[in-house]
């Protein structure tokens, strides 16, 4: 794939995707330019409405039935499920670390294997998630390792 960036005095920023057909390649291309626009709704724990970007998120969890969001600085709840995030977000980087876990891989300082195949992934924050033994070879395919 070929990609050319103009510069142009334009109203607006502007996408085109010139392809002899819509294959998927450029299907996927199409995905993430469409949810790179989109925002999560989140709340926090005063019920106030915050709209996200989810480049913001560093790390989803299920506690009690209700998935909670955290950013660096805050953290909030949403009415998405984990799998709801996963797939919405997923070409943005949200990776399913363990049934109750969604991480953003764009948030991940450092991995360190450890016992039964499991990862555990120190985020930018500092926190530590363990990526569990059938999450793990997803992870390190997705990543390259």
């Amino acid at each position: 794939m070929k990609i050319t960036v103009e510069h142009a005095d334009v109203a607006e920023n502007q996408v085109i995707l010139r392809c002899p057909a819509l294959d998927e390649e450029m299907l996927g291309v199409l995905s993430l330019l469409r949810s790179g626009l989109q925002r999560l709704c989140v709340w926090d724990d005063r019920r106030q409405t915050t709209l996200l970007s989810p480049g913001e998120v560093v790390y989803c969890e299920t506690v009690d039935d209700r998935v909670f969001v955290y950013t660096g600085q805050a953290m909030y709840q949403t009415a998405l499920s984990l799998g709801e995030l996963e797939n919405r977000y997923g070409p943005l980087g949200f990776f399913r670390a363990g049934k109750s876990a969604v991480v953003n891989l764009h948030h991940i300082r450092s991995l360190a294997s450890r016992e039964a195949g499991r990862i555990q992934a120190t985020l930018e924050t500092g926190e530590k998630l363990m990526v569990s033994r059938r999450y793990a070879p997803l992870l390190r395919e997705r990543l390259g390792l």
